[in-house]
C-alpha cells in the first residue's frame, strides 16, 4: 500500500506563490504635444540665427529673437537665440625675434632679426649663415665652431642655423 500525503515529491521543484504583474503603464501622449514643438522651435531658432542675408547689416548691435509657443494647455515653451553669429578674431603671428632660444634653422627677417648675436655657450657650439635652406654645402655663407661665439646675421642671409649653442642674444 502506498502512503500518499499532501507533501511534494523530492523530485519536483517547489512551487512558488503566484506572481501578480502590474498592468502596463498608460503611454504618455502629452510628451508628443510638448516634445515635438520644442524640437521644431529650436530648429527654427538655429536656422534663423545663421543669417542667410546677402545684404550688409548696419553697425548696430543685433537684437535677441524670442519665439514663444503654447503647445498644450497649461504649459509654455520659450526658445531664445541670438540674432547675429559671433565674430571670429584671429591673432596676428609674432614678428621676428632678437633672441634665438633653440637649435634649428631660423629664417632671417620672418623668424629672426638681422644683427649681431652672441652665444654664452662654453661647449661645442656650431652655427652657420645660409644662402638657402636646401641643405647643400653650397648653401653655407659662413660658419663657426667653439665656445662663446659671436656672429653677424645680414639682411641678405636666407637663414641662420644653430646647434648646441644655447641662447643667442642680439647685442647690436
Amino acid at each position: 500500500m502506498s502512503n500518499h500525503t499532501d507533501h511534494q515529491s523530492p523530485l519536483q521543484p517547489p512551487t512558488s506563490p503566484p506572481q501578480h504583474f502590474a498592468p502596463p503603464k498608460k503611454r504618455r501622449r502629452w510628451i508628443h504635444w510638448i516634445g515635438y514643438p520644442i524640437v521644431f522651435l529650436i530648429g527654427l531658432a538655429v536656422a534663423g540665427a545663421g543669417g542667410g542675408s546677402d545684404t550688409p547689416t548696419s553697425g548696430t548691435p543685433g537684437a535677441t529673437v524670442t519665439v514663444t509657443a503654447k503647445p498644450a494647455p497649461g504649459s509654455k515653451v520659450t526658445v531664445t537665440a541670438p540674432a547675429k553669429p559671433a565674430k571670429t578674431i584671429t591673432a596676428q603671428p609674432a614678428g621676428p625675434s632678437d633672441t634665438i632660444t633653440d637649435d634649428g634653422t631660423w629664417l632671417v627677417g620672418s623668424e629672426v632679426k638681422p644683427g649681431t648675436y652672441r652665444s654664452q655657450n662654453f661647449g661645442d657650439c656650431y652655427w652657420a649663415r645660409l644662402r638657402s635652406t636646401d641643405g647643400g654645402i653650397n648653401a653655407i655663407i659662413d660658419n663657426g665652431l667653439g665656445p662663446n661665439q659671436t656672429v653677424t646675421i645680414k639682411r641678405t642671409d636666407k637663414a641662420f642655423e644653430t646647434a648646441r649653442c644655447g641662447v643667442w642674444k642680439k647685442i647690436r
